[in-house]
């Protein structure tokens, strides 16, 4: 496959494409892209597609389809999102004002999607860079030796207390634990944590908490070897401060400083495995690095990218105005993932 490479900034490089995705799946130029996308997301670490075409959701999920893109769960998922159909999702609804900080998706769980897609529908206007990528090979490199040896090897749980469907949730955007499980229904809700190995507590309120499985702080990428993948530095008071902070989001500030002194087993958090808290100081030095690393991107309309989701960390700047991004978690369809068993 022919392509260009694209400098998103901060030393992190992938391939682009111009393809019309909306034509026949029996061309040329598609038979290649579908026999070869995927080896080449592998290697590095994602694919951007312009002048595709392609002008809603349902279009979208028609490309997605054409590369055999293997749908992922996104059941227990911490983002507010609503399925379109055809396994696309809504990227994010938390409100405009508010940062995604970058991340790999779901590493709050030990089984976690191979591939994240997005697909830009209209960008923010101004151009406005609301794109966050973090390339976590270098990340990896750069993070500290003692960091490393600390942590390698290690696992944490995401405590997470969610509110009912009835309730006022704690932050802006927050999910009901019925929309966390996708369900309303007790008896079904249990099953669902049954089969993933966690927790689930109900308080008198309705509000549910839930302790999900341990999730491991370094994993082993088949190509490209270890790396750090896992969100328990990113959910933590520490980073939650600091992203309001960022943002000029006072109020939330001072309520988060609150809730941690009055009632801090209620706010969302991943612990070690053994229970402990991750230090304030280690959750600081990790935030330092994204920070210094993240680049800012702008997708443009009808744009396509699938990023390798250990290989690039992804997240969303605050902005202004309209913005319609959509998202897709995908699996190997062959069951076999770039993340070993480390």
């Amino acid at each position: 496959m022919q392509y260009e490479t694209v400098d998103f900034g901060k030393g992190l490089t992938l391939p682009c494409i111009q393809l019309d995705l909306t034509g026949s799946t029996d061309a040329p130029a598609r038979r290649e892209l579908k026999a070869q996308i995927y080896p080449l997301v592998d290697t590095k670490g994602g694919l951007l597609i312009r002048n595709t075409g392609i002008k809603d959701t349902r279009q979208y999920g028609e490309f997605l389809a054409s590369i055999e893109f293997s749908h992922h769960s996104y059941v227990g998922g911490t983002n507010p999102r609503t399925e379109k159909g055809s396994g696309v999702y809504t990227a994010t609804e938390l409100p405009p004002s508010i940062t995604i900080h970058s991340h790999q998706e779901m590493s709050y769980l030990d089984t976690i999607p191979d591939y994240v897609s997005f697909y830009c529908e209209l960008p923010p206007n101004n151009g406005q860079k609301t794109n966050l990528f973090v390339d976590m090979r270098k990340f990896t490199a750069n993070l500290s030796n003692e960091l490393k040896s600390r942590y390698r090897g290690k696992r944490a749980r995401l405590q997470r207390t969610l509110k009912s469907s009835e309730q006022e949730g704690f932050s802006q955007g927050e999910k009901s634990w019925q929309e966390a499980l996708g369900t309303g229904d007790h008896q079904e809700a249990a099953l669902i944590a049954q089969e993933r190995g966690w927790e689930l507590t109900w308080k008198d309120d309705d509000s549910l908490v839930i302790l999900q499985g341990p999730a491991r702080f370094f994993r082993t990428h088949l190509i490209h070897g270890e790396l750090w993948c896992n969100q328990a530095m990113l959910i933590n008071p520490v980073t939650s401060r600091r992203v309001a902070v960022r943002d000029g989001r006072l109020s939330d500030v001072e309520k988060l400083d609150q809730v941690r002194a009055e009632a801090p087993d209620t706010i969302n958090q991943m612990f070690l495995e053994n229970g402990n808290t991750i230090p304030d100081t280690d959750v600081e030095s990790w935030y330092d690095l994204i920070l210094e690393m993240e680049t800012h991107f702008a997708l443009e309309q009808g744009e396509v990218i699938i990023l390798d989701n250990m290989l690039v960390a992804h997240g969303r700047g605050a902005f202004e105005g309209p913005r319609k991004m959509f998202a897709a978690l995908g699996n190997r369809d062959s069951g076999e993932s770039t993340m070993g068993a480390n």
